[in-house]
Parts: structure tokens; sequence; C-alpha cells
């Protein structure tokens, strides 16, 4: 059954093979004391040690570091959409305290993803990501079957093939929406206190540990408004990132601009003074504009 609901849904299946090393780029966060992780994570837990078991591999221990890892990472996948054009699920948005990188087929920036594990939290281990993103919200029992179904992942998960030689001690879970992410480690993690949200999750993880909308405005310099971009694409050719603001304001775009980055220009249907109006901006917008992502600036 599970593998006909996945052949009926829009499955993006992703691995990254991640080690981290090197020293710490940015300020580690700290956890919130009331970090917690949602009955489908620890549920994605347990089915993945499960099916361990059925292979007679020992359990894998709940790591608290790795789950704000991964909780952070896909509220950022979600929120700030860092994974369009060439960057793929492994990809993290300029929209947070950590490093950004696009990881893709023309962009394989190791060093900003290798990192954060170290960069933002106290795990020292190396670590492997498995990413995965659905069209509708992600449900454990379909995020282990479509990893089983990649044999990649499967010999990932069970310590086969390449990864014979790896013994899992940690692993850190992460869903949010249609986006699931499982991190392993192969050392231990000290700090194994995870608590499992008693009934909703607190407050969006993103929202409680960066700057509220005030705390921007009191931090940004007299004259410096910070504008939410609306962002549907990038381009390298600034001519031909000019002629696709042209098209949009045929199509009826009010407000379409280039955002010129040091690497790129980056086409925006609109920006807003607030995130709340550029959200809602872009949940106005059609399947044609899906991957709209909202860029602070």
């Amino acid at each position: 059954m599970l593998s006909k609901r996945l052949n009926l849904r829009n499955i993006t299946v992703l691995i990254l093979i991640i080690s981290f090393f090197g020293p710490r780029l940015i300020a580690q966060i700290k956890i919130p004391d009331d970090f917690c992780i949602t009955s489908n994570e620890l549920k994605l837990f347990n089915l993945i040690n499960n099916y361990r078991k059925e292979y007679n591999l020992p359990e894998v221990s709940l790591s608290k570091n790795l789950c704000f890892v991964a909780k952070l990472h896909v509220n950022d996948l979600q929120t700030n959409r860092p994974d369009v054009g060439n960057c793929n699920l492994h990809s993290w948005s300029d929209q947070g305290i950590w490093t950004e990188c696009c990881y893709g087929s023309e962009s394989l920036n190791n060093t900003c993803m290798t990192s954060k594990p170290a960069e933002l939290t106290t795990y020292n281990g190396k670590g492997y990501e498995l990413a995965f993103w659905e069209s509708l919200e992600a449900v454990p029992e379909i995020v282990l079957d479509s990893w089983l179904s990649s044999i990649v992942s499967k010999e990932m998960i069970l310590n086969q093939g390449a990864w014979k030689n790896y013994n899992w001690k940690s692993l850190g879970i992460g869903i949010y929406k249609g986006y699931a992410v499982a991190w392993f480690g192969v050392e231990g993690d000290p700090d194994k206190s995870v608590n499992v949200c008693k009934a909703k999750e607190p407050k969006a993880l993103l929202e409680r540990i960066l700057p509220t909308n005030e705390q921007e405005k009191t931090s940004t310099k007299a004259g410096q408004e910070v504008r939410y971009y609306l962002i549907i694409s990038s381009v390298k050719d600034k001519n031909q990132a000019k002629k696709e603001v042209e098209t949009l304001k045929a199509k009826g775009f009010k407000n379409p601009s280039v955002v010129a980055s040091e690497t790129n220009y980056r086409i925006s249907l609109g920006n807003y003074s607030t995130r709340e109006q550029a959200l809602e901006a872009k949940n106005k917008l059609g399947e044609r504009y899906k991957a709209a992502w909202i860029l602070k600036q």
C-alpha cells in the first residue's frame, strides 16, 4: 500500500553524506529549555530503529543536538525554501545565523554544510543526513518507505555496503510540513534528554531563536529598512534578469525587481516590510510559483 501511495505523490528523496569538522564559524545556539520533538518525529525515530532490529542491529540513541539541527533544517527548508534551482534539500538559506550554502549538481559547498552541527551545537562527531520532501504533510511510514526504496539510503540505515564499517551512536529527527530529515552520527551525544511535546509543539523553532520583527527594527541602523523579497528564480546574467522582470510586469505583477548578490541576480515578485506580509503574498501565488521563497535584506 505504501508503494502505491508513493506513486501518487510528488516525492523528492535525496541523500547527503556529510562529515563535520573544522573550526566553528558561527556562535552556537542555546537550545531552548522547552525544546521537544513531536510524536511523529519520535515515531520516525522508532520506525528506523525497529527496522534495524529486524537485521539484528543495535538501537541508535536519540540525540538532542542532532534533533535540534534537524528541526532547524526542516524549518528553514519550509520557511525560506533554499532548495530551488540548482540547490537541493541539503541547502541552507541566508535567513538564519548559520552559514548559507547551496548544495547541488553545480554548487557543492561542502565547507558550509559540513560545519552545521559544530556550528550550531556542541555535537563534535561526524554526521550523515537523509532528506525527504513531498507536497503533502510528511508521514513517518511514508518517509521511511521512501528511504528504503533507495539502495544507498537503505544501506546507510542498515550499515551495509559502503556503510558496513560505521557504527551509528546518535540519531536526530526533524519533520515539518512536507519535509523530513534524519541525521546519523558515529559519536555519542552526552545529552540524550530529549523531551516529547505533550500537546502541540511550542511556537515554531525559527521564530523563537531568530530575531522578531521588533528586534529586527531596533537592531537595524537608521535609514536601513529591512525588506522581505519574494524570490522565484536566480540567473547569472544581469540583462536576462531585467528581461524576466519586464515579462513579469507584462503579466500584471506590480512590483517585480532584480535583487543582486555577489554571485547572481535574483528575480523578485515583490517586496514587503514584514515577513508576515511576504508569507501572505506567497500563499496567494498559484502552482506556477510554488517554489517561491523569502529573502530578507
